[in-house]
């Protein structure tokens, strides 16, 4: 099945597109670091952090991008070779299995961002920043976002002609 261009797989492409950028931060604030340590011989105590932050964030919002891309890895030599028929019964059969997935993870981790940022939860690191917060709620967005997006995928699939 290819991409299509709801405005749910629209949204999940752009946000994956911005979201791809952080990774272009991380190598700005590399260079920063690296130049204010063996330059100046003043190394930041912010710059490892924010790196973990930018990264794992880059790294979570990027699995919508590639649902919506439909870029996961797949046994095509397999797969492509079925009846359209069976094809389409296993696909939605792994459209329920990511929505029962990302779902119950998409929950536990709605709760566990809550919970870390009611009491604001910091790395325990020198900078003290909040990475424990922000990283658990952006992988509940992501759960949220992949889960609306596998729903559009599985209706897709249900609508689906042989």
């Amino acid at each position: 099945m290819k991409s299509g261009n709801t405005a749910v797989e629209r949204t999940c492409r752009r946000a994956g597109e911005v979201f791809s950028y952080l990774f272009f931060a991380c190598m700005v604030i590399i260079a920063i670091e690296v130049v204010a340590r063996y330059g100046f011989g003043a190394p930041t105590v912010w710059a490892h952090d924010v790196i973990t932050i930018l990264a794992a964030v880059g790294f979570v919002m990027s699995g919508f991008y590639t649902m919506e891309r439909r870029a996961h890895i797949r046994v095509t030599l397999i797969y492509d070779r079925l009846p359209p028929a069976v094809r389409r019964g296993i696909d939605i059969l792994n459209g329920v299995i990511v929505l029962t997935f990302v779902g119950l993870l998409g929950a536990q981790t709605a709760v566990d961002a809550w919970g870390s940022i009611l009491i604001m939860e910091t790395a325990g690191t020198a900078s003290r920043l909040p990475l424990p917060p922000i990283v658990k709620s952006s992988l509940a967005i992501a759960c949220a976002a992949m889960f609306v997006l596998g729903a559009v995928h599985l209706a897709r699939a249900i609508r689906a002609r042989d």
